[in-house]
């Protein structure tokens, strides 16, 4: 199973159009997370700290 997060983290901005942009892909057991983002730097931003930035709409169920 995947989910879609097309909202970027670091701007809060949702994203229509996704093709070319840049994306993380998060792997936890069997449930896989892609989360869009508006460039390569807040790709990267969202890397150097992914805990300091909240997801808007993907949210981990214990």
């Amino acid at each position: 199973m995947y989910r879609i997060e097309t909202t970027d983290p670091i701007t809060g901005i949702t994203l229509e159009h996704l093709i070319n942009m840049p994306f993380v892909i998060q792997n936890d057991k069997d449930d896989s997370l892609v989360i869009y983002f508006e460039s390569e730097h807040n790709r990267d931003l969202y890397l150097e700290n992914p805990d300091g930035h909240q997801l808007e709409h993907y949210r981990r169920t214990q």
